[in-house]
């Protein structure tokens, strides 16, 4: 495969990683195998492929393709069923006979029949769409036309993840003003005690719905997180200040059910107007009609699964993450381990012989890893690619022609153009203010409410079908990625960010 269809293939969900296989640095002649790495054939290879159930999931996906509203409904109940299975285990807890490994053996293979359709669709289906829509959004001759397929890119009813954003959004504004006006980001800590209080009876000084509906919110979504493929990473339910710092980022922000409703309707109007369009010239291209007609049921019926697998793979985690952190505290009570996180240095067969045998020195396997890790968090950059002799490969800068100085050149993800001060977010648990542009190495949908009060976006990685051009179109926010956000830009810079050219024009430094 050559490094420029591995470049296209890479496009649509990273523009910088395609950079890097398009770069100098990516010369093929040096990675060119001359044969097979020992200990790989083809006879094993074709064992690992037949693992991989491909035949399943593309039969899958045609089927969402050829009958989208009964498979969709058919989804819909499986994923009932699921979750359904789901909370049965969560109230359960794990079986200390069988250990916390075998408990998340039967946490994933609960969901796995909605994830193996979700799958299924996404990739044999949703995918392709989305790239020929992307591609014309790129690459038509005309502002008008490629406006059109901007507006065909958001607007998906359904999609759990701005369900999840619209809740925040709702919940923070249950809360008056006069109290958030309390407190700033550092002391979130107090109103975090406070609303314990309110919830435990102790105290009854916050709104009486605001209470009931952070208990809902906690029960329904409090397995969401940072980084959500992460068992380490905190979650809402064990880190109410971090729920709390997305509340306060949402605080007197318009719903985001608002815009999308808007969005919705653009995206109908265009569909509409494409389906009118195709009719009138349909002796000059007789399947054009029908080709789009088919595209339309596709973006209506079947885009808003795009997050469903991600989120509901995450569910499971936040389930495991809650027992795993009961081990945990047993486990320090104990003197097995020394201090909170020290169980996420091992793995969950080591925590069952632990359980097994109270011998099993855990600490003796802890304390190395804990060095390792704590020299990669010292680290400024995680590189994407890294060849077999740990040099780093860098894309080639970005020409400048036809660009006046100061001006920055990336990809447009979402279109529009604002301007606002920059502020470099490493975490969506930094402090981050309304009006600013938010600039980001990448962002997963913990970092949703940040979208909500920005002005614009700019990120270092993410294409047209990552999480952070979905949630700026969802948004309404200018976008641009492929931008080396730690080298070129600093908080507090004035930039113009132009979602339709791909351009970061630098006004004030």
């Amino acid at each position: 495969m050559s490094t420029e269809k591995c470049a296209n293939s890479a496009e649509l969900l990273c523009p910088y990683t395609a950079s890097l296989f398009r770069s100098s640095d990516c010369d093929r002649s040096k990675y060119k195998m001359k044969k097979l790495p020992k200990g790989i054939n083809l006879k094993n290879s074709y064992k690992l492929f037949r693992q991989i159930p491909l035949m399943r999931l593309y039969k899958i996906g045609k089927r969402f393709e050829r009958e989208p509203e009964q498979a969709v409904d058919e989804y819909k109940q499986l994923v009932k069923q699921d979750l359904a299975k789901l909370k049965e285990l969560e109230v359960r807890g794990y079986d200390k006979a069988k250990g916390i490994h075998q408990y998340s053996h039967e946490l994933f293979l609960a969901i796995q029949p909605s994830v193996e359709q979700e799958m299924g669709a996404l990739f044999f289906s949703i995918l392709n769409t989305f790239k020929a829509v992307d591609k014309k959004r790129r690459t038509e001759n005309t502002q008008e036309i490629r406006e059109e397929y901007d507006a065909l890119c958001s607007g998906f009813e359904g999609d759990e993840l701005m369900e999840i954003n619209i809740a925040v959004n709702q919940l923070a504004n249950k809360l008056g003003s006069d109290i958030w006006q309390q407190y700033s980001h550092e002391n979130l800590d107090q109103l975090a005690e406070r609303v314990e209080m309110n919830g435990s009876g102790l105290l009854m000084d916050l709104p009486s719905d605001f209470i009931s509906a952070w208990r809902e919110f906690l029960d329904t979504y409090g397995w969401d997180r940072d980084d959500q493929m992460f068992i380490s990473s905190p979650s809402y339910r064990d880190d109410p200040i971090f729920l709390l710092t997305r509340l306060k980022q949402n605080v007197g922000i318009k719903c985001p059910s608002i815009k999308l409703q808007q969005q919705v309707a653009k995206r109908r109007e265009v569909m509409k107007l494409q389906e009118t369009r195709a009719a009138s010239q349909r002796f000059r291209h007789p399947f054009m009609l029908k080709k789009i007609q088919k595209r339309n049921l596709i973006l209506d019926k079947l885009m808003w699964m795009r997050n469903a697998p991600k989120l509901h793979i995450s569910h499971a985690f936040g389930i495991l993450r809650s027992e795993v952190l009961e081990v945990e505290k047993h486990l320090i009570s104990t003197n097995r381990l020394e201090e909170k996180g020290d169980i996420f240095h091992l793995d969950l067969e080591e925590v069952d012989k632990a359980l097994a045998d109270e011998a099993y020195d855990l600490m003796a396997l802890v304390r190395p890893r804990k060095v390792v890790y704590q020299r990669a968090k010292k680290s400024k950059e995680c590189p994407i690619l890294v060849d077999s002799r740990c040099r780093i490969l860098r894309p080639d800068p970005p020409s400048q022609l036809d660009v006046e100085e100061g001006t920055l050149v990336g990809a447009a993800i979402s279109p529009g153009t604002a301007r606002g001060r920059v502020r470099i977010v490493n975490s969506p648990a930094d402090r981050f203010e309304q009006g600013e542009v938010l600039a980001a190495v990448v962002t997963s949908p913990a970092w949703t409410p940040l979208f909500a009060g920005a002005s614009a976006v700019i990120l270092k990685m993410g294409g047209a079908l990552q999480h952070g051009a979905l949630c700026a179109r969802e948004f309404g926010l200018s976008a641009v990625s492929n931008i080396d956000i730690h080298s070129v830009l600093e908080t507090g810079m004035l930039v113009e960010v132009n979602g339709d050219t791909g351009t970061v024009k630098i006004i004030e430094e």
